[in-house]
């Protein structure tokens, strides 16, 4: 659910190509009718709402289904049961699945994606190995924590401070370290 908004908010697809997308389709379909005048990002919202509350739902009634057929009467007999007690129904099983194969297909190979995690990469890549040998570009106060350059002790802590950073920040980083534009100004 989370990635069909991301990738609705990215611009990767839009809800109208969800329309044939099983549980998607259908739900987007009844809030457009439901709300006709509400904007793109509101839309998207409603139906991302919706998606989790349909999918709770399943997973809630399929358990308690299966709860009451198995007639479990202690905990040592829900460890015994023979399948899993906390379950989607089949159909919403088919249901993720079709979201997961638009998503694959849409998403997770999409071009743009695919440029964002090579750049990603290269950002971490590239912080990583000049902060390890150049431990005196980190802020100062983990300069002080920081071992020799290029030890290992150095890329722990490097790894710690990369991992801490949100997306917008190593990107201005890496543009203040690597930018020549940038550090000429």
């Amino acid at each position: 659910n989370h990635d069909i908004d991301d990738g609705l908010r990215a611009g990767l697809f839009s809800l109208n190509d969800l329309k044939d997308v099983p549980l998607v389709g259908p739900i987007y379909h009844d809030v457009k009718k439901q709300y006709p005048d509400l904007g793109t990002s509101r839309q998207i919202h409603e139906t991302v709402r919706r998606l989790i509350g349909a999918m709770v739902m399943d997973v809630f009634e399929e358990t308690n289904r299966r709860l009451s057929d198995a007639k479990p009467e202690s905990a040592a007999d829900i460890r015994n049961f023979s399948d899993s007690v906390v379950e989607f129904s089949e159909e919403m099983r088919k249901n993720d699945a079709a979201m997961k194969k638009f998503l694959f297909e849409n998403m997770y190979r999409h071009y743009k994606l695919n440029r964002m995690t090579s750049k990603a990469r290269r950002v971490v890549k590239d912080l990583f190995n000049l902060l390890v040998e150049e431990p005196e570009c980190l802020p100062t106060e983990w300069q002080k924590k920081a071992g020799n350059p290029g030890s290992s002790e150095t890329a722990e802590l490097v790894a710690d401070y990369i991992a801490g950073m949100t997306d917008r920040l190593a990107l201005d980083e890496h543009t203040r370290l690597f930018d020549v534009q940038a550090r000429t100004s």
